[in-house]
């Protein structure tokens, strides 16, 4: 804009030296129009400035007053669309909007320039190809936008306060059915951890709106064309409980977000198992302030759960695992606890607490292989060892 400016100012000298040297009529037209356009040019650029509307572009409509609200899954690329439309008949060329937008190839949320050109009373709309590395609730702002004439002279900013709230959901990993393999140096044969299928259940009833499909008995629904549901007593139920190790111990924001979601991420894929499996399940965070435990009986549930997660804080005050583990085994025949903190400490609780007890442990590690010696020990307890890689799907 600078060089714009040192060319015209160089310009309107030697038009200004044309006309005294010539002293010609078209040589003063020529110069009093050079002189005349700065005015004229902030004048369009001013009303452009007040007539022209900006914003985000998703399930709003735009001055509505409605913050729009966009939802995706993280790590996931896609276009953010910007709004931009002129009311006035004076051409927008161009327009510079100052935005914070989360950038594709980084990950993260970074200040933006982009540019636009807006026809006299024309719209047109921005694509901004964006991802986000954590899941969360973010917001994308429109700050500013800076109006220019054609020839770059003028130059006139206006404060925005356009935003779009951005919710980045947790990846739904699907781990199918849960195999471990069995505990103990020489045994090597898998094991099946969620077991969906229970013939101890009292009797059978016909099928009521809102059941759960995998309780069908499907033997006797194809024997008598109706559908029929296995019920079991209360006593016989079979529950899973997961209890989330949430503690971190990380100084960096990004550390603590990360290891939050490889926890969140756990959590999703076991009891999206559990649930296919047909089992009620617990999720505790182990807070001290907050409910952060949810239970779970179908998928209507669960997706609750799952939109819940997009929006749980990355930091928690929690209790000892000792009270967490001792609270989460009431009443569960399967018992996962899910850490990326494996340590001595946590090993020699979990056997202490697979003594004797009736309930399956099962120790989720989504950090594998950074402790490779931690991980061989806990295989060889009385407990379960089960590692989830982060590009588990």
């Amino acid at each position: 804009m600078s060089r714009n400016r040192l060319i015209y100012i160089t310009l309107s000298v030697a038009l200004m030296v044309f006309s005294a040297a010539y002293q010609s009529r078209i040589s003063a037209v020529l110069f009093i129009a050079v002189l005349c356009y700065p005015v004229l040019a902030a004048v369009c650029v001013l009303i452009c400035s007040r007539m022209t509307v900006i914003g985000f572009v998703e399930n709003a409509p735009v001055n509505s007053g409605i913050c729009p609200r966009i939802v995706r899954q993280k790590g996931e690329a896609y276009d953010l669309w910007i709004y931009v439309r002129n009311r006035s008949v004076f051409p927008c060329v161009p327009i510079e909007l100052q935005c914070n937008l989360p950038d594709r190839d980084m990950g993260l949320f970074t200040r933006k320039r982009i540019y636009a050109s807006v026809p006299p009373l024309g719209r047109c709309r921005i694509s901004v190809s964006v991802m986000h590395r954590y899941r969360g609730a973010y917001s994308a702002q429109i700050s500013s936008a800076a109006f220019f004439d054609p020839l770059r002279i003028i130059r006139l900013s206006r404060r925005l306060t356009s935003e779009a709230t951005l919710i980045f959901l947790p990846r739904k990993l699907d781990m199918g059915e849960l195999i471990a393999e069995a505990p103990g140096e020489e045994s090597t044969d898998p094991s099946l951890l969620l077991k969906g299928e229970r013939e101890d259940f009292s009797h059978v009833r016909e099928y009521v709106m809102g059941d759960m499909i995998q309780l069908v008995h499907w033997k006797l629904t194809a024997k008598l064309d109706e559908l029929m549901i296995k019920q079991y007593d209360e006593a016989s139920e079979r529950r899973t409980a997961i209890l989330c190790d949430y503690r971190t111990d990380a100084a960096d924001t990004g550390m603590a977000m990360k290891q939050a979601d490889a926890v969140i991420e756990a959590a999703i894929a076991i009891l999206l198992a559990s649930v296919r499996a047909g089992l009620d399940t617990r999720v505790d965070f182990g807070a001290i302030n907050g409910d952060y435990r949810s239970d779970i009986h179908d998928m209507s549930d669960f997706e609750r759960f799952y939109d819940l997660m997009a929006v749980m804080p990355s930091r928690l005050e929690t209790m000892e695992l000792r009270q967490l583990l001792a609270g989460g085994q009431q009443g569960a025949s399967v018992v996962f606890l899910i850490t990326g903190r494996l340590s001595e400490e946590l090993i020699a609780l979990l056997a202490e607490a697979a003594e004797g007890s009736p309930e399956m442990l099962v120790l989720a590690n989504v950090n594998p292989g950074i402790y490779p010696e931690l991980e061989y020990k806990a295989q060889q307890q009385s407990f379960r060892y089960l590692p989830i890689k982060p590009g588990t799907s």
